[in-house]
């Protein structure tokens, strides 16, 4: 990935950086980078795949004051130069994972976390969406919403505060999206192609940053083989949202951590906010999913997990 930046945002050739002596500095942290490896080395942190296909993963931890990336893995299995980065390169739908980022777009004109939103069976214009345990509860406040990841409040919100201000948001977090997502299912993150966990934990640290976004970045300096600085990081940010919605925000996702579908990330004596997401299968008579994700964060840290199988098929889906 450090060679791709270097190639991509400081225009030098891949030649230069593999053999022209260059000293290229970047946000590495090895503790962390070390045991995220350790972890993709042991087997028992993943489901168990099928004998002929690895489900895959990436993951990728940032320093949300910086943007700067402190570890990343790319894959599973034997790693190869050059071959495919998950962490990086992958383009998935990112599912109830994205929702915070409508849900923002709802804080920001006016709603609270405290209000009641709809969810009962709604049909907008043929669209329908249902919750994950097919049940309605008529009314619950956006808190649990958000925390329990129904689907039905969300699709209501975006509805009541207009299409265009959810991509409008959803854009200003970084996310780029396709004519095709400006419809509804945005709400549930059912983007048209989608988006990569790099992405995905670029946008969650303006939730750490009090709104605001640093541009994601490994590369902090590059001296050619004098010593000469050929290229260095200029901060660049984004103020995605005020810092009140920043927090409330968070306070929602901690909710969903300590209470709600991320129990499993809770780390004792630590606060950690975050949001799971799971893409439904492109094929129906099983019960299963395509994706699994989940992005999370402290003051400190903030990272994004994606795993799923690089083909999916009715042999090969995540239970």
């Amino acid at each position: 990935y450090i060679i791709d930046e270097a190639v991509n945002k400081y225009k030098l050739t891949k030649n230069e950086v593999l053999y022209g002596g260059l000293h290229i500095y970047t946000a590495l942290n090895p503790v962390i980078q070390d045991a995220l490896e350790d972890v993709y080395e042991d087997d028992r942190y993943f489901p168990e795949s099928k004998p002929d296909q690895l489900i895959q993963s990436g993951s990728v931890f940032l320093n949300p004051k910086t943007g700067g990336i402190s570890a990343l893995v790319g894959g599973r299995g034997e790693y190869t130069y050059g071959r495919f980065n998950n962490a990086t390169e992958l383009v998935r739908q990112p599912g109830s994972s994205l929702k915070p980022l409508v849900y923002t777009a709802a804080l920001e004109q006016g709603f609270h976390m405290s209000d009641l939103l709809v969810d009962e069976p709604i049909n907008i214009n043929g669209y329908s969406p249902q919750n994950f345990d097919h049940k309605f509860r008529g009314q619950v406040t956006m808190y649990d919403a958000v925390t329990q990841s129904y689907n039905i409040p969300p699709v209501w919100l975006l509805n009541n505060i207009g299409i265009e201000n959810g991509v409008r948001a959803v854009e200003r977090f970084g996310i780029p999206l396709e004519e095709h997502d400006h419809n509804l299912g945005l709400a549930l993150g059912g983007l048209h192609k989608g988006t990569s966990p790099l992405r995905m934990a670029q946008a969650f640290s303006a939730f750490a940053n009090n709104g605001v976004m640093m541009n994601a970045h490994a590369i902090l300096e590059i001296n050619d083989s004098e010593g000469e600085v050929i290229g260095k990081w200029r901060e660049q940010s984004v103020e995605v949202t005020d810092a009140e919605v920043a927090q409330q925000m968070t306070y929602m996702l901690q909710g969903a951590v300590e209470e709600g579908t991320a129990k499993k990330a809770q780390i004792s004596g630590m606060e950690v906010a975050g949001k799971t997401g799971t893409t439904q299968l492109p094929f129906t008579g099983v019960d299963g999913s395509k994706d699994h994700w989940f992005v999370g964060y402290t003051p400190d840290i903030v990272g994004a997990v994606w795993l799923g199988y690089d083909q999916t098929d009715p042999e090969h889906y995540l239970t």
